[in-house]
């Protein structure tokens, strides 16, 4: 079982569809959606990949037992509610020259998201209640980010609150909105677990535009420091010398076994979970394991990897 290839041709399906919709979006705003929704396919070698958006309607499959288009459609409805979901976060981030297109092209999304849902649920649904606490749950992470981010998977998962349409829409399409609760819980472990492994990636960058970053917060917290007063020295010695990357990684391990304790029968989203925890704890590894031979061996292991040849 691969929780992203087991579905390519599903994916496949699905973009092509949604360039489909987005070609008809008045000129020249569809050549620019067009290339908008290519940056994130990730079909495209070069796209940025945001498999939960699109794949989590397919892996509720076990537990919901839908008819394969119900999934599809509620597959090309999240794109779209990724592709709006991005643009707002990318002008809150940045103000890029092109903003007033952006923000345009972001109202078109909505549109289509909107249209597709409206396709898939009545206006009686409640399919609607949580499409509005979702997005309040989104509006509020956005607004009020702060550097000392919690590591609690709900707090987290806020700013990811929207992807969760998928998931829940596929219980109510199957009359199983008793689920919601649980699956819920267990969403919110994997997207926090996904934000834990960006925050990893990008903690760099996010310390230089002083963005929130859980692992930065995690780091100033054990310090009883202010994340603002911190040095980019203080957070490489925490990581590479002090071990913070392990102790983040463990939160993540912990959200696979509270994940586990949820009994889901959702065996890609569990995969998933695995795959995203297993990396960073590769990565803490490895650095532990440079610490140990740098520390036994210390010259000679430099000499080693940075050596070069003429």
């Amino acid at each position: 079982m691969t929780w992203r290839s087991d579905y390519d041709n599903e994916l496949a399906h699905v973009f092509r569809e949604a360039e489909r919709l987005i070609d008809a979006y008045p000129a020249p705003l569809n050549d620019k959606g067009r290339d908008y929704l290519q940056a994130f396919n990730p079909l495209n070698p070069s796209g940025t990949k945001n498999h939960i958006c699109y794949l989590l309607p397919f892996w509720m499959q076990p537990i919901t037992e839908l008819d394969s288009r119900y999934y599809r459609d509620l597959s090309l409805a999240n794109v779209f509610v990724m592709l709006y979901f991005f643009i707002q976060d990318d002008l809150m981030d940045t103000a890029p020259s092109d903003w007033k297109e952006q923000l345009a092209l972001g109202n078109l999304f909505h549109l289509s998201m909107l249209d597709l849902y409206r396709a898939l649920f009545e206006s009686s649904s409640p399919f609607w209640d949580y499409y509005r606490a979702y997005v309040t749950d989104w509006s509020l992470s956005v607004a009020y980010e702060s550097p000392h981010t919690s590591l609690s998977p709900a707090k987290l998962a806020q700013k990811a609150a929207p992807v969760k349409l998928a998931s829940t829409g596929a219980l109510l399409l199957a009359g199983r909105r008793e689920l919601e609760p649980a699956v819920s819980d267990g969403v919110d472990l994997v997207l926090a677990t996904l934000q834990m492994s960006d925050d990893w990636s990008d903690w760099e960058e996010d310390f230089e535009l002083q963005n929130a970053n859980s692992l930065i917060g995690m780091i100033a917290s054990e310090k009883a420091a202010s994340p603002s007063l911190m040095t980019r020295t203080d957070i490489r010695n925490a990581i590479y010398i002090d071990g913070a990357l392990s102790r983040y990684t463990q939160v993540a391990q912990a959200n696979g076994e509270a994940f586990a304790r949820l009994e889901l029968s959702l065996p890609h989203l569990a995969a998933f979970q695995s795959h995203l925890s297993d990396k960073l704890t590769e990565e803490s590894q490895l650095l532990s394991d440079t610490k140990k031979k740098l520390l036994g061996g210390g010259f000679t292991y430099w000499i080693s990897q940075n050596k070069s040849f003429d």
